[in-house]
């Protein structure tokens, strides 16, 4: 072979390439193809030895669009040479299918997730609020992306099947190439109609392109949808933030109006107005909501007090915190105090007095006799009242205990609906404020007596329902000289009200009136009474998540079940037709049967421009077999090769179905023609030069075959 600097027509590259292949001696790589070959520009579809380390997992699973040539077919007849197996194709298109819909799954189901934590939650804070946004928003964009990618991915490996369905104009066939854009869908209906049809009837490309359009608005739609199945409003819970609020200050008795540090006797009086106030306020079956709970909303305009037990032998009041600056919003705080009394009868020994005032003989006092617990006779001189009606009578020096006060309550005989008169004694039990230690916080100045009912006003506040407003105080004198007068308020109800009843009261029914009374002076002294500001938690209005599962649950279910369906349908469909890559090499080199009647115009022509320049031209995505096929299934019909292309209408195809499996190639170009005769040639020659008689049958035939193949005309065709 001569050195290429000696052929003085070639140009400068050609030249260099040739000088490189002279220096080596004539001889080529034994490990590279030849420079001057057309298998230069193909690379070696086996792995190399550093491939063959690296794990199979990222080549295990291949797109549906790669098609190998097996590891059982070790000698193919070109490197070019592609292997189609439908089975392996449905594999990979059902592996691909399920990759996405697991994504999807996934998606719906942190959806799902968030929706179900941040819906469980009473209240949000700020933070929580911005991250359930944020999550809402990511995972319905991952989620609105996903489906979008897949059914564009669907599309495409869709697309080959549909093409090779029929023969179709050049617009259709170019939208159909561009199907993953929901433009060229709608382009496709319309350019597919058939001519004289009603615009209502039909076709099956129209039909697919509805069915299409149709599960692309849906998932869409329920994407977007899912927004309106939760809403952000107030919740049924107030949040907390730390700071300054004011509480009532009950180191004290006194209203808004009176005097700042009142005496003894007029916190008496405005006990009993506290609680007369406070006979409206609402009376609910405890326990105490939002103590160990989350917080729960007060309610400003109506305290309320909590029963304890079956027979309410206790009540409770929890102390109510509001905003300081909107006094509508309050919480239940964690301080409590809680009301106790317990009443027995005593027996009158003499109701003379009583009976007498009763007919109209008033001397200006009633005196009773009774005999206490111990049965010891006692007197006691009160104001003369009207016929049924009850009397309380509030001990002054008490000692049944350092928060207790003795009460006594007498009702006066009025025929017909109390026959006889009834008197009872009482002692009634203020205990401390609990739940104090959660106000105390360390940097600031207060103490437990801060929030706490000291001892001499809990016994105020117990005794409220017999103290007067008045201050008129009484003394009961001793039998003897060995008893010691009793200090006492006297306050008397009317008949028929609610503190005074028009039947025969009980022990039970005082015990009830004296707790009431009590504990509703206590709320009073909270919403009305004079306050403290002191540092810690107060309410705000905080938001929670109503998320509405009927429809949640049923968008979030039916999206994977879409998309499975559609996933079902493309593995079905698509498997019929060979799956190519959607790369543009890949395209251009399939579509080059189209666009090579252009010649070297129309470079700047668009699809459109370019169907129109073919009007007439009708083409189907469909393959050829070889035209010695019928030589090659007399040796091994195995080794077929076939050739992937576009088909024209005038060729003479009829209507093919599925793509058969089997190799599949381009038909060789007449370069290539000529440099394997050339190789068999040479071959030929050595063996005639051996047995030149036995090779005179095969030189004849070589070059009958040689001269058939350069009359054969320069048609371009591709390869896969």
């Amino acid at each position: 072979m001569s050195q290429g600097g000696s052929d003085n027509d070639t140009t400068s590259s050609d030249s260099l390439l040739m000088e490189k292949f002279a220096q080596s001696g004539g001889q080529s790589a034994p490990d590279s193809a030849s420079p001057l070959t057309w298998s230069d520009t193909i690379y070696s579809t086996s792995p190399s030895k550093s491939q063959r380390t690296l794990p199979r997992l990222t080549t295990r699973y291949r797109q549906p669009w790669r098609h190998s040539v097996s590891t059982a077919a070790a000698d193919v007849p070109s490197q070019t040479v592609r292997e189609f197996k439908p089975s392996r194709q449905r594999m990979r298109l059902f592996i691909k299918a399920i990759y996405r819909w697991a994504i999807t799954a996934i998606l719906c189901g942190l959806l799902a997730t968030c929706l179900g934590v941040f819906g469980n939650l009473l209240k949000m804070s700020v933070s929580q609020i911005k991250l359930f946004n944020a999550l809402i928003v990511l995972l319905s964009l991952f989620l609105g992306n996903n489906l979008s990618s897949t059914l564009r991915e669907f599309a495409l490996m869709f697309r080959w099947r549909l093409l090779a369905s029929k023969y179709r104009s050049l617009q259709e066939f170019d939208l159909i190439m561009s199907c993953d854009s929901l433009r060229k869908v709608i382009g496709l209906f319309r350019a597919a109609h058939t001519p004289g049809r009603l615009f209502f009837r039909l076709n099956r490309t129209q039909c697919l392109c509805a069915l299409w359009l149709g599960i692309n608005i849906c998932l869409q739609v329920l994407v977007a949808l899912l927004g309106l199945t939760y809403s952000l409003g107030t919740s049924k819970h107030p949040g907390v933030k730390f700071g300054h609020l004011s509480v009532a200050n009950l180191t004290q008795i006194n209203d808004v109006w009176s005097a700042d540090n009142p005496d003894f006797a007029a916190q008496l009086g405005s006990a009993n107005s506290y609680g007369i106030q406070g006979q409206d306020y609402l009376f609910v079956n405890g326990p105490v909501p939002g103590q160990t709970g989350p917080w729960v909303f007060g309610k400003p305009s109506t305290p309320t007090v909590y029963g304890n037990g079956a027979k309410w032998d206790s009540m409770t009041y929890a102390f109510q915190d509001s905003n300081p600056t909107n006094v509508d919003i309050t919480l239940i705080s964690h301080r409590t105090v809680t009301i106790e009394a317990h009443c027995a009868p005593l027996e009158l020994v003499d109701v003379s007095d009583l009976e007498a005032k009763s007919l109209g003989d008033d001397t200006g006092t009633e005196t009773i006799q009774y005999r206490d617990e111990r049965g010891a006779l006692r007197f006691l001189d009160l104001p003369p009242g009207e016929p049924g009606a009850m009397t309380y009578v509030g001990v002054l020096g008490a000692t049944c205990g350092p928060r207790c006060t003795q009460v006594m309550a007498l009702q006066n005989a009025s025929s017909p609906h109390i026959p006889k008169a009834s008197f009872y004694t009482c002692n009634s039990t203020l205990y401390p404020v609990e739940g104090v230690q959660d106000y105390l916080f360390p940097g600031t100045n207060q103490t437990e007596s801060t929030f706490q009912i000291h001892d001499e006003q809990a016994r105020i506040v117990a005794g409220a329902v017999g103290w007067s407003i008045s201050g008129i105080r009484f003394t009961q004198q001793g039998h003897d000289d060995n008893t010691t007068g009793l200090a006492y308020e006297v306050s008397r109800y009317t008949l028929s009200s609610y503190w005074s009843p028009n039947s025969a009261s009980s022990a039970y029914w005082v015990e009830q009136r004296l707790m009431e009374y009590a504990i509703e002076a206590v709320a009073a002294m909270d919403y009305n009474g004079p306050q403290q500001n002191v540092t810690g938690w107060y309410p705000v209005l905080a938001q929670s998540v109503t998320v509405e599962w009927v429809w949640a649950g049923a968008i979030l279910a039916l999206v994977p079940v879409l998309q499975l369906l559609a996933s079902v349908g493309i593995i079905i469909w698509s498997n019929t037709a060979i799956i190519r890559d959607e790369s543009a090499l890949s395209t251009a080199r399939l579509l080059r049967p189209v666009v090579e009647g252009l010649g070297g115009k129309g470079c700047l022509l668009s699809g459109e421009e370019i169907a129109h320049m073919f009007p007439g031209v009708k083409v189907k995505y469909g393959w050829r077999e070889p035209e010695d096929l019928t030589f090659r299934n007399e040796i091994d019909d195995t080794r077929t090769v076939r050739h992937v292309d576009i088909l024209q209408e005038q060729d003479g195809y009829s209507t093919q179905g599925p793509m058969p499996a089997g190799f599949y190639d381009g038909e060789p170009s007449d370069r290539e023609d000529d440099e394997d005769d050339d190789d068999d040639y040479d071959y030929n020659d050595n063996h005639m030069k051996c047995n030149l008689l036995k090779c005179e049958k095969t030189g004849s035939r070589y070059r009958y075959d040689r001269l058939a193949r350069r009359r054969r005309g320069g048609k371009r065709r591709m390869s896969i």
